[in-house]
């Protein structure tokens, strides 16, 4: 039986923050799909698998506080790590400390206004995918929001953030891919503790 996860949508609020390049602390989980990896038609779209891509960075820079990644710069226009990074430092000073188990659970509806070098992806994605000190357990329910980003470039595929449509959707039967180790969801850090895009 499919088990079901959930999480929560990312708000953007940023605050800037000049000269900090520490360390990372976290390695790079891998990902471990709970009931075998995304599969289908749309799978096979490599506009499909650059949004994958660009979330997996994205979620990944977050677990570990590092937006300087090749993996990041090569999957995401530039401006989506900018307002990730300014959230997490956002929400470190105020010590709302959120992280996330996976990649984004979702589920590609379509490919449209594809062209040689864009398309726009729309996809049904959870909402409320992360874990906290609060709600340290993995959401049993997904809930579900249709999404659309555009996807430009030939080679090398860069992925805008998520536009949300306000329309609701089905993620039953979603493919659920966990972070391995998974992020402790009780750790606190500071805004300097954040590395910066390059």
């Amino acid at each position: 039986m499919q088990r079901k996860y959930a999480w929560t949508a990312l708000v953007i609020v940023g605050i800037a923050l000049v000269g900090c390049t520490p360390t990372p602390s976290v390695e790079a989980p891998e990902v471990a799909w709970q009931d075998g990896a995304p599969s289908g038609e749309l799978e096979d779209s490599p506009w499909v698998q650059a949004v994958r891509a660009s979330d997996l960075a994205l979620n990944t820079a977050w677990v570990t506080r590092d937006y300087s990644s090749k993996e990041l710069e090569s999957s995401t226009q530039a401006l989506v790590p900018e307002q990730v990074y300014n959230a997490q430092v956002g929400r470190a000073g105020r010590e709302e400390f959120t992280t996330f188990p996976g990649p984004t659970p979702m589920i590609p509806l379509s490919v449209d206004e594809e062209s040689d070098t864009q398309a726009v992806v729309r996809v049904c994605e959870a909402t409320n995918w992360q874990i906290s000190a609060d709600q340290p357990e993995i959401p049993a329910e997904l809930v579900g929001e249709i999404k659309e980003y555009r996807v430009v470039g030939t080679d090398d595929r860069r992925a805008s953030g998520p536009a949300p449509t306000g329309e609701e959707c089905d993620l039953d039967g979603v493919s659920v891919g966990l972070f391995d180790p998974q992020p402790d969801p009780t750790e606190t850090y500071s805004p300097d503790d954040v590395k910066e895009p390059s």
